[in-house]
């Protein structure tokens, strides 16, 4: 049994292509345990897998969620002979009660004696010939998909898709702000795709039910640690923070300075993970710190830049990525966020930065920001091999 796995953007990549596809590669490897499978190679801007086992329903759903991956199939192997590609397709064949099938062909070894279309021709008419099966090019009930390369010839009928994209680690390291909501798992879940490795950090006030949060927490970063081989959350304790943040600051702008801090502690995250961004789940105008000027005072706090990937999106279309991926029961769950701890029920929705940074000199909270980072508990998520 082999698998066929395609790529798409991964194919447009010039020079680098290679690079990519290697990484593609070494996530799969690192997925699957070696002794599931025979090799793993790359073959004619496709990658072949050879199994050990046949066990299709774990290795599908580890490949649905490695990024880079467009689309897979399982297939059989024939010789580079037109009588052994017909053998083996009319087994696949008399195992299924279609009646209506297509046959399409790629050639990717270009010293196979026959094209595309003389190939779909070829093996048509034999399929006519030996079963009881019609030719349907508009809507066959069965399609035949044959695939030449230099290793052999590869057929199969299903085509699972993958969440496409680059893969992780391609492009580099982010550190995410997940808070539990529904907006930051689907936030890290885009940046995976976009071939980053995710470090998450989340900040929790350790007198708000804080077994419960951490709880909900762990148990969302360790669905999305399934799209990377290792993952790290930091769980930062913010309640000493916030008390003396609310001494200080008027409850309209706390959750404006909450955040500021947030990032300031993320930022020493960041440096030691030898990370490049921040992540976070903000949406444009969905809540009154994500207005376009609360964004710009918030952001003004990070050194490093902030990627948003959700900053255009409808809601409606963050909760559909939310059920797909497996975070959408998880992220409804009731939770105390400590953003909204003590603030005025109409915060401030247009801060201006200079008034903001005004009332933060009244904050002492330098020693406080360095005991929290210190008192982080971090967990580590290793990826089950299968």
């Amino acid at each position: 049994m082999f698998v066929v796995v395609h790529y798409e953007e991964i194919g447009t990549k010039g020079k680098n292509r290679s690079m990519f596809e290697k990484k593609l590669v070494d996530n799969i490897r690192s997925s699957l345990s070696k002794n599931s499978y025979e090799s793993i190679k790359r073959s004619y801007g496709r990658i072949l897998i050879e199994l050990k086992l046949d066990n299709k329903v774990d290795i599908k759903e580890i490949l649905k969620k490695i990024s880079g991956i467009a689309n897979f199939s399982f297939a059989v192997k024939a010789e580079l002979d037109i009588e052994d590609i017909k053998k083996e397709l009319l087994k696949i064949a008399e195992k299924n009660k279609e009646k209506t099938f297509r046959i399409s062909s790629r050639r990717g070894h270009k010293e196979f004696p026959y094209d595309s279309q003389k190939l779909n021709e070829e093996l048509g008419a034999y399929l006519v010939e030996k079963c009881d099966m019609k030719v349907s090019l508009s809507k066959p009930e069965i399609a035949f998909f044959v695939e030449i390369t230099e290793k052999g010839a590869f057929i199969y009928t299903d085509k699972i898709k993958g969440i496409g994209g680059l893969p992780v680690g391609a492009t580099g390291k982010v550190v995410s702000l997940i808070s539990g909501g529904l907006d930051s798992p689907v936030a890290a879940w885009k940046m995976f795709r976009r071939g980053c490795s995710v470090v998450f950090v989340h900040f929790n006030n350790e007198t708000l039910n804080k077994s419960g949060v951490e709880d909900k927490i762990v148990k969302l970063v360790e669905k999305l640690s399934h799209y990377q081989f290792k993952t790290r959350l930091y769980l930062i304790p913010f309640g000493r923070l916030q008390n003396e943040i609310i001494k200080v600051i008027p409850s309209k702008y706390r959750m404006i300075v909450y955040r500021r801090v947030m990032f300031k502690i993320a930022e020493k995250i960041l440096e030691n993970e030898k990370a490049l961004e921040f992540v976070t789940g903000d949406s444009v105008a969905q809540v009154a710190s994500q207005t376009l000027e609360n964004i710009k005072v918030i952001y003004a706090s990070a050194k490093s830049p902030v990627l948003s990937p959700l900053i255009g999106e409808n809601k409606k279309d963050i909760i559909k990525i939310a059920e797909e991926i497996g975070t959408f029961e998880l992220s409804t769950l009731p939770y105390e966020d400590c953003c909204s701890f003590l603030i005025d029920k109409h915060p401030e929705t247009k801060a201006k930065l200079e008034n903001i940074e005004k009332l933060e000199e009244n904050l002492k909270i330098n020693n406080l920001i360095e005991e929290s980072i210190e008192k982080a508990n971090i967990k580590v998520f290793m990826n089950k091999r299968f």
